[in-house]
């Protein structure tokens, strides 16, 4: 294949020409990502995204092994063998490298770097684009056998107008010997399963296992709250006993126990002893600092959780905190700058719908810093487990990207601006809301602080983004955040001038928020978020609660589950669930099911939701 360039960015490179990755070239040939050869250093920290990439993999690793936790991919994570750079080149070779001529059926496999052979009898060939896919990340040209006569002769690949692979088949163009192999032959790498043969390009042959960042800090802010109080010092900002954001963060760690033996440790380096005047106020300044920990530090641990739940809790926490950071504008901030224009009556509006439709805040994040990562990819299903339809369990296997010069698996990824908005449901009445559909009794909470806390010690970390939350109050929680982002997922996309695939959203259960944000793969911020949040929010409030119906309704509503295609499910590129947790009993309430003569009654144990809406 002759060499060619292809330009193309960051972000660009990123879905579309990993290592691994089929993809088209010039529209002409089919080829295969290969390695970068320059790569260059991704501004954020490998120890910031550890958790979320652990998050990512657990499923895969442990279907693989069996054991809950267990898995080499997690060691992987675990050790640190692993990091995030930026791809500076783009590099493929032809694949599959397989030629098939349409007229007899020839079918001849040459090297990556061989011209395009041609037929003797017809000429050119055409690139052959199938090839054998399997699970556990198995993906190559498909191999033609030998004739069963041993006459050494080429073999045709006949009947490929059907559409159906299973009735192609092998036949000797010299003795017309049919050969008994079929083409869907057991995989030769991990030889558990037959391979599927697909046509490349295609979706089902790589699927980038990828998480979302927001607002990472750079490398060289990260050491100032690289700290091992910072999840607890999270918490305590969710808790509302810190400031938000970087600050907040870095005032804890400032405060932390081990502020004296941090100290000492540096005085060691530089050779500081007693009498020395510099030692003794260093030493004085951080007792001071170690004194004023327990402000923040005792309300953490009064809510009795272990540490592990701790550092889950904290690391959602850490995530919103930073969010609102990405140069923020309240409705407040809108008021202060439109007095006696013809907007101010509008904007003063919104508090009262805020409270309306249960929402302690709104928030716009003009420049919002994302980064997108991915750490490897699956092949044939993009989840962990799937069901086929004879109830065969097919597990994926996840697979990380060649490793480097620094013998450490390459991680894709860029950092980039956008734009979404922040929104912070009242935790007081999701407390309320819980009570009212007879999930709890009442714990007796009276502010958004008191409403936190009470969540944190009643709820499990939500870390698994492939099945609900075992614990109900968790699901609930989960269930009307998840839900109420999607239906104004939907009411931004119609005023935004996105579509509602190019929104995304992220999701913080544990504290009743979501973030909705332009998914845009592109290099500049639209501006399309901040218009909605500037003229057009308080309709797009207002359509939440428009319709409550489905046109599939009422399976919908009873056996569907509350949820749909055709109301609230959205593309899985823009739900950070795929779809799952969804319902719309939670916002407008259980509609009872028509009762008839002799028809059985309601299931004691289903749960009569009450409208979270219109209450």
């Amino acid at each position: 294949m002759a060499m060619e360039e292809l330009t193309r960015t960051n972000i660009q490179a990123l879905w579309r020409y990993m290592p691994g990755q089929p993809f088209n070239w010039s529209s002409t040939v089919s080829v295969q990502g290969e390695t970068p050869r320059q790569v260059s250093t991704l501004d954020v920290p490998e120890a910031w995204v550890a958790p979320q990439l652990r998050r990512l993999i657990a499923p895969f690793a442990e279907a693989a092994s069996g054991t809950p936790g267990v898995g080499p991919e997690l060691e992987v994570i675990e050790r640190g063998q692993f990091e995030l750079v930026r791809a500076e080149d783009l590099r493929a070779t032809r694949f599959p490298n397989t030629f098939h001529c349409r007229a007899c059926g020839r079918f001849i496999k040459v090297r990556a770097g061989e011209r395009a052979p041609a037929c003797p009898d017809h000429g050119p060939m055409r690139q052959f684009t199938f090839v054998e896919v399997h699970e556990c990340g198995h993906m190559a040209e498909l191999t033609a056998p030998r004739c069963a006569n041993n006459c050494h002769a080429p073999m045709g690949l006949f009947n490929t107008a059907s559409f159906s692979t299973s009735q192609w088949y092998w036949r000797c163009l010299r003795c017309s010997t049919r050969s008994d192999q079929y083409l869907m032959r057991w995989c030769a790498s991990c030889r558990t399963g037959r391979v599927t043969v697909m046509r490349v390009p295609q979706t089902s042959a790589y699927y980038p296992q990828q998480i979302t960042v927001i607002n990472p800090p750079t490398r060289a802010t990260y050491a100032s709250i690289a700290h091992e109080h910072v999840y607890a010092a999270a918490v305590a900002q969710s808790l509302g006993v810190l400031p938000s954001g970087l600050e907040g963060l870095r005032l804890a760690v400032g405060a932390g126990d081990d502020t004296v033996t941090e100290f000492l440790k540096v005085a060691a380096t530089i050779g500081w002893t007693t009498g020395n005047p510099m030692y003794d106020q260093g030493l004085a300044d951080a007792k001071a600092k170690a004194g004023s920990a327990p402000a923040w530090r005792d309300q953490v641990d009064a809510l009795g959780l272990d540490p592990e739940t701790v550092d889950a809790f904290g690391e959602e926490c850490r995530q919103l905190s930073l969010a609102g950071d990405a140069a923020s504008m309240s409705v407040e901030d809108l008021v202060a700058e439109s007095p006696g224009s013809p907007l101010e009556p509008t904007y003063r509006q919104l508090r009262p719908l805020f409270t309306k439709y249960g929402l302690e805040d709104v928030t716009l994040l003009r420049q919002l810093p994302i980064s997108f990562v991915v750490a490897g990819y699956t092949r044939s299903q993009s989840k962990a487990t799937a069901v086929a339809r004879n109830g065969q369990i097919h597990t994926a296997r996840f697979r990380f990207f060649p490793a480097g010069k620094s013998s450490r698996f390459r991680m894709y990824g860029v950092r980039a601006e956008t734009e979404g908005l922040l929104f912070r449901l009242d935790r007081v009445e999701v407390v309320r809301w819980l009570v009212d559909s007879g999930i709890v009794a009442d714990p007796g909470v009276s502010t958004p602080e008191e409403a936190q806390a009470w969540l944190m010690t009643v709820t499990d970390p939500v870390t698994d983004i492939f099945n609900a939350p075992e614990n109900r109050i968790s699901a609930a929680v989960l269930g009307l955040t998840h839900s109420m982002a999607h239906r104004a997922m939907k009411a931004l996309a119609s005023r935004c001038g996105l579509n509602v695939d190019s929104l995304a959203e992220y999701l913080f259960p544990a504290n009743a928020a979501f973030l909705l944000y332009a998914n845009t793969h592109s290099e500049f911020v639209l501006g399309g978020v901040e218009h909605v949040f500037r003229y057009d929010l308080g309709d797009a409030l207002r359509e939440l609660d428009a319709e409550s119906r489905c046109v599939f309704d009422p399976p919908c509503r009873h056996a569907f589950g509350g949820a749909c295609a055709a109301c609230l499910y959205v593309s899985e590129v823009a739900c950070s669930r795929f779809n799952t947790v969804l319902d719309r009993n939670l916002l407008f309430g259980s509609v009872p099911l028509p009762t008839t003569g002799g028809a059985p009654g309601p299931d004691p144990a289903e749960v009569t939701w009450r409208a979270f809406w219109n209450r």
